[in-house]
Order: C-alpha cells, then sequence, then structure tokens
C-alpha cells in the first residue's frame, strides 16, 4: 500500500514540472525558464528556433542540440552563432545564399542543406573540410 501512494504521488508531482511548487509560501520547486536571450533576424529562423527551445524545453543556449528547419523559408543565419552546440542541423529546402556561419559550429555531426540551389558550392566545400560532420548538399554541388 505504501508503496502504490508512493508510485501515485511521484506520478503527482512530475505531472508538475512546469509549475512553481510551494509550501508554507516557501518555494520548493522552480521549473527552468526557457532561454530567449537571443536575436535572430531572419523571422523564419527565429520561428523555427523559438519552436525548437519550446518542444525540447531548453534553458541554456548550450543546450540545444537538434534543429529541423527544414522548408522553413528561411533566407539567413545570422544570430544563430548564439548556439554554438548544435550537432544536427536540417535546413534542406529553404532560401540560404551563405552558410559561413555554420563553419563555427564545431559540434555538428549532421548538416543537410540539400534543397538550397543558391548557395556556393566553393563555400559547401569549405565547411566539408572544416568539420567533421555528415553533409547532405544541394544536388547543384554534388560530385
Amino acid at each position: 500500500m505504501k508503496i502504490l501512494l508512493s508510485i501515485i504521488a511521484m506520478l503527482a508531482l512530475s505531472a508538475c514540472d512546469r509549475y512553481q511548487v510551494t509550501l508554507n509560501e516557501r518555494e520548493i520547486y522552480t521549473p527552468a525558464v526557457l532561454f530567449n536571450d537571443f536575436q535572430i533576424l531572419d523571422p523564419a529562423l527565429r520561428v523555427c528556433v523559438t519552436q525548437a527551445i519550446s518542444d525540447q524545453r531548453i534553458s541554456r543556449p548550450q543546450d540545444l542540440k537538434l534543429l529541423n528547419c527544414a522548408y522553413a523559408g528561411i533566407t539567413q543565419l545570422d544570430g544563430l552563432e548564439r548556439f554554438t552546440k548544435l550537432e544536427t542541423v536540417n535546413f534542406a529546402n529553404n532560401k540560404l545564399l551563405d552558410i559561413r556561419p555554420l563553419m563555427f559550429f564545431g559540434d555538428l555531426k549532421r548538416l543537410d542543406l540539400r534543397g538550397n540551389s543558391g548557395l556556393s558550392c566553393k563555400d559547401l566545400l569549405s565547411l566539408e573540410m572544416l568539420l567533421n560532420a555528415d553533409l547532405l548538399s544541394p544536388q547543384s554541388c554534388q560530385k
């Protein structure tokens, strides 16, 4: 019986992970605040990053590891440098022209840039040499 009550109490408390918990007006638990200290110029990228932060409950920029922004209409990546620990990024089928901001993401393991026909193949080659990542390039730059 004690075990059952303990399990029920734990389940009830785990459902409250987004709420501040107090006892006799003393704070017992406060959930982490979602990270919002970033400025991204491109509105489509800003929406995508904001959604990823919300979905993944990111409270620090280095905790964002996965970003899926395919088919988002993104044209520029300025401001993304705040998230230096990204590992998997999908920018497939956007309108990117400049990928130089991605050259400083040393933790990238997978980067999808397919469908961005305006990208410089020279920049893609430089990015491929700099990063130890699985790079999926636009068809116009594939060998």
